[in-house]
């Protein structure tokens, strides 16, 4: 999937935004390109730079904020995040930040889900999901999260409704064109087929 979205056979200067562990921005590392990441959680960079130097290879990491990045204009080919934009107190302005550090006809890669929609046949998924898998209730990650965002999720406008419709929204409004949508599903399958080695020490834990 990823290579579908990228002009072929270039170099390209890529920005992973909360990067976390680092798991895009190894990805773009081993597919060749020069990969800058940035996170607010110093605890996640430094799981970030740990995975970097189990692998043998080099990323830039800074600490900082998705809405605020401080990056020059016009400066990279591409912006990727994962898991980020339901967690942004103002995604329009970290859009706006994304197309400022973009060159003229960059692009950016999203990853996202609409983890928390509060409509009754998404929470009948959660909970037939949680019978039939019932660690899914007792994940630290899970607890984690009820306990951090739950006293701010109203807050976060994405928190509760992050469609694709909404997302499009956002972009189209900070001016970005050609935005598409694909499912979650793919990307799932492109982690586990194609990336299968960085798995194994690559972990989604929240971390301060």
């Amino acid at each position: 999937m990823l290579e579908n979205f990228l002009p072929p056979g270039q170099r390209l200067k890529v920005l992973d935004v909360g990067t976390g562990p680092g798991f895009l921005a190894l990805l773009f590392v081993e597919m060749g390109h020069e990969v800058t990441a940035i996170d607010i959680s110093a605890g996640m960079l430094e799981k970030a730079r740990n995975n970097a130097k189990t692998l043998g290879v080099k990323v830039d990491l800074f600490h900082g904020d998705a809405e605020k990045l401080p990056f020059e204009d016009c400066y990279f080919d591409l912006v990727v995040n994962k898991y980020l934009l339901w967690t942004l107190p103002q995604p329009e302005t970290a859009v706006q930040e994304w197309m400022r550090v973009l060159k003229p006809g960059g692009r950016v890669f999203a990853i996202d889900g609409n983890w928390f929609n509060p409509r009754p046949d998404k929470k009948v998924k959660r909970w037939i999901t949680g019978v039939v898998n019932p660690d899914m209730n007792k994940n630290p990650s899970r607890s984690f999260f009820n306990e951090f965002y739950g006293p701010i999720r109203k807050a976060l406008p994405f928190y509760e409704d992050i469609s694709p419709e909404n997302v499009s929204i956002v972009f189209s409004k900070m001016g970005f064109e050609n935005t598409a949508v694909n499912p979650l599903q793919e990307a799932q399958e492109f982690k586990k087929n194609k990336r299968s080695f960085i798995q194994g020490f690559l972990r989604d834990t929240p971390s301060s």
